[in-house]
């Protein structure tokens, strides 16, 4: 670190400052979302409508001016596990699904669809044929419950909202908008480790913590350190003084880690971590 100049210094961190603010984005995770580019083959075998779709569609429509959008919410859903509007549906996927069921493809009525009554009742229409519940109050609780649990073992936050997204598609559920998940996930992380904090803390006692904090007091040593600058310190070389030195050190540790029980209840995964 002595190395490098005061510029580029600043330039360190500025780009961790940058990088800790900058949102994550859905193509971090597994939040499902439309390929850039798809081939004709993975338009053939995802977004083709399938005969038991069209007598769905044939049931739940009652004009062809909605045919089109109610196949489109169905086959959308199904790739991504939440609804979207036409307009957020690339075209040659739209274009598709139009060919497969023999509907012309017309982005006015489409875009008429999406703001209809129609396009609200045929929501639940889907919802039935795909056997998948709305993310309702009882979807918010799971979600938190998951992060609550994912942040005892992890702590990217890519990796709890990950865990979510696989424990809600399990259950059925349809996915919430990204930045519900990515804001759910970093509150449950934050009080997950709160409560571990906390838990720690109170264990401690008034005793316990006076006895750590004393670790990293400067009293009248000479070397102007803390005790805690002798314990981290690296073993001496293999010398008869370094020996000598290495073993009063280890005659002192066991007297200084007689709070080490206090953690025994936390993952260990989540120790190294911290």
């Amino acid at each position: 670190w002595a190395i490098f100049s005061v510029q580029d210094k600043r330039t360190f961190f500025l780009y961790s400052i940058t990088f800790r603010f900058l949102k994550l984005q859905p193509s971090d995770t597994a939040y499902p979302r439309f390929k850039s580019r798809l081939v004709q083959s993975e338009l053939e075998r995802f977004y083709t409508v399938t005969d038991v779709e069209l007598a769905c569609c044939d049931t739940a429509t009652r004009s062809s001016t909605t045919r089109l959008g109610f196949a489109l919410l169905l086959k959308t859903y199904q790739r991504l596990g939440y609804f979207v509007t036409s307009e957020q549906v690339p075209n040659a996927i739209a274009e598709h699904v139009a060919t497969s069921m023999g509907e012309p493809y017309d982005l006015d009525i489409l875009r008429q669809y999406d703001v209809s009554q129609a396009r609200r009742k045929h929501l639940s229409a889907v919802r039935e044929f795909l056997a998948v519940k709305p993310f309702g109050d009882d979807g918010k609780a799971l979600m938190r419950q998951t992060f609550a649990e994912a942040a005892l073992t992890k702590e990217d936050v890519i990796d709890i909202i990950n865990i979510g997204i696989e424990t809600l598609v399990r259950h059925r559920y349809e996915l919430p908008a990204f930045d519900t998940l990515l804001r759910e996930a970093r509150v449950e992380r934050i009080a997950t480790n709160q409560a571990l904090h906390t838990q720690i803390h109170d264990a401690l006692g008034d005793a316990g913590r006076a006895f750590l904090d004393k670790l990293f007091v400067v009293g009248d040593d000479p070397r102007r350190v803390s005790p805690w600058n002798d314990i981290k310190q690296d073993a001496a070389k293999p010398t008869i003084d370094g020996m000598r030195d290495l073993v009063e050190r280890y005659d002192r540790l066991p007297e200084l880690a007689c709070h080490a029980d206090l953690v025994k209840t936390i993952p260990d995964i989540k120790i190294k971590q911290w």
